[in-house]
Formats: C-alpha cells, sequence, structure tokens
C-alpha cells in the first residue's frame, strides 16, 4: 500500500471515529442567572473570547454573544440579553453532525451536552484547528469563494467599516500603491470589546435628550443590525493600515490542513487566495472550509 493511500485511510477513520467530545473544549466560561451584561462584557474582555452559554441551576437556558449586546443595546439584565433555548449537540454527537449544523445556519459555536448538563463547547475555530492536524491533502481550490473587497492601506478606518456594512463584508483585503495585498482586517479588529463599550456609554448619553430625530439610535441600530454591526461605533479616522494584521494567503493548489494551520496562526475566519501572479482571486472561509470533513 503507498504512502497516499494510507494517509487516505486513516483520514478517513480520523474523520469516521472522531465524536464531538473529540474537539470540544471541555473547559467552559459561562455566565450564571442572575446576571447583568457588564459582567458578560468582562467575560468577553478577560477571556478574549466573543459568546458564553448561560447557566440556570447548573442548567443550559441560554448563550449570550456581542452582537446581542449590540441589538440590544438598551437592555442590561442577561435574561433579556440571550438566546434562550440555544441549539445544542451532545458529546457523543459525530463530527459530521456538527459540519452539518454549523455550515447550515449562521451559529459559529454549538453548546456539548451529556445527560442534560453542558460539558463543553465547540466552536468552527476548533474544527479548523482538528483539520490543521489532520494532513488532508485536498486542494483549497473547492472552497473559494471568488469575491473579496479591498480598500487601499491609506483609507481611513472609519470609512472602511462604512465600505464593509454596505457591501455586507466581514473582511477586507488592504492593498498598496502597487496592488499588492499588505493586510487584512476583519469584524473581529473592529468589533472590539472597548469599542462596544464605548457605543454603550454614548448610546446612554443620546437617550438622556428630550428629542429624537428619524436618526435615532434605535433606528442606527436595527438598519446596522441588517448589515453590519460595527458602523454604529465610533471608528477611529486614522488609517486602515495602522490596525490591519499582515497578510497570509494561501494559493489553490494549497492543501486543506496547511490552509487550515495559516488560518489559525493569524486568527483569521477567511483567508486571501492569490494566483500564480500573485493576485488576489477570492477568499477562503473557514465555514466552507471544515465541509471537506462531510466528504468520504
Amino acid at each position: 500500500m503507498n504512502r497516499g493511500m494510507k494517509n487516505y485511510l486513516s483520514q478517513t477513520n480520523y474523520r469516521d471515529a472522531m465524536k464531538a467530545a473529540d474537539i470540544m473544549n471541555s473547559n467552559v466560561i459561562y455566565a450564571t442567572l442572575p446576571s447583568t451584561r457588564d459582567k458578560v462584557l468582562e467575560l468577553f474582555k478577560k477571556y478574549e473570547i466573543s459568546a458564553v452559554p448561560v447557566l440556570k441551576n447548573s442548567e443550559l437556558v441560554g448563550i449570550v454573544t456581542r452582537k446581542d449586546i449590540l441589538r440590544k443595546i438598551e437592555e442590561n439584565q442577561l435574561a433579556l440579553l440571550m438566546t434562550p433555548n440555544p441549539t445544542t449537540v451532545d458529546a457523543d454527537a459525530d463530527v459530521k453532525e456538527v459540519v452539518k449544523i454549523l455550515t447550515s445556519t449562521p451559529f459559529r459555536r454549538l453548546p456539548v451536552v451529556k445527560d442534560g448538563k453542558l460539558v463543553g463547547i465547540i466552536t468552527v475555530r476548533d474544527i479548523i484547528k482538528k483539520i490543521a492536524e489532520m494532513n488532508i491533502e485536498k486542494p483549497v481550490k473547492s472552497y473559494i469563494t471568488p469575491y473579496i473587497v479591498c480598500v487601499w492601506e491609506e483609507t481611513p478606518l472609519n470609512v472602511v467599516g462604512e465600505i464593509m456594512r454596505l457591501s455586507n463584508s466581514e473582511f477586507v483585503g488592504i492593498l498598496n500603491d502597487n496592488d499588492e495585498l499588505v493586510g487584512v482586517i476583519d469584524e473581529k479588529i473592529m468589533l472590539t470589546e472597548t469599542l462596544i463599550e464605548d457605543f454603550i456609554e454614548q448610546t446612554a448619553y443620546s437617550s438622556s435628550s428630550d428629542t429624537d430625530d428619524s436618526w435615532s439610535w434605535d433606528s442606527v441600530r436595527d438598519y446596522t443590525v441588517k448589515y453590519f454591526e460595527v458602523s454604529v461605533v465610533k471608528l477611529p479616522k486614522e488609517p486602515v493600515k495602522n490596525f490591519m494584521k499582515k497578510p497570509e494567503f494561501v494559493y489553490p493548489q494549497t492543501s486543506v490542513s496547511k490552509c487550515a494551520k495559516r488560518m489559525v496562526r493569524s486568527d483569521l475566519d477567511y483567508i486571501p487566495v492569490l494566483d500564480s501572479e500573485n493576485r488576489l482571486i477570492g477568499t477562503v472561509r473557514d465555514k466552507d472550509l471544515i465541509r471537506v470533513l462531510l466528504e468520504v
């Protein structure tokens, strides 16, 4: 049996045997009821996370994300901020079941339960990390989205935020004067906890006014939630190059596992794809890449 066939069989057996419990993070950071928005924000900042399950009397009753806080900016009570009765997976569920849920819904994380108790959480990033360890040699060309919004490196960050909102993009490539990819910026860079806190303060101050026009904080928030939440936050007018991440990229023939490693290394949910002449041709999204685990 040749080496390629051995690797293929090893990967196939690994996928078939892998369960939710093999991927999940069992050290779950969670909030408990009753609690408040400020306490949740403290957890987000302390542990550098963007969502936490919510427990009451040791039972899972909800999940709350950064975007929940922006969508309900006037609310302080966790019970009203959280999404109740979240979708969960059993610890013994096959990894394919997990991937099917994550790729067919807007969810980026799933609480894991056993006998009705919360025992872990699985994120898209957890699966990407596992793929990075699997030596899957299939090229990423099957998972490329031939679309990417790009801006010039001197573009003010607040303008980039507006471009992202108008294009409904969560990821932007940064180009220099020579049309070269010199960086990337994504929603995670924009939507920091500090900016959320600033926005909350601005909203509280604004709501104390005796008058409201049609462009009120509520209308801004509701409009923005539909497109891109970050545009409600006061973004700096400094050049985007001051905030961008150094570029990481792949080629259409890059292997799935190598692509996953680069996404993990640079903390990217999307990664640019270059052609043989190093021109941008699209992106690979983490949610598309994990579909490889559905293939036999």
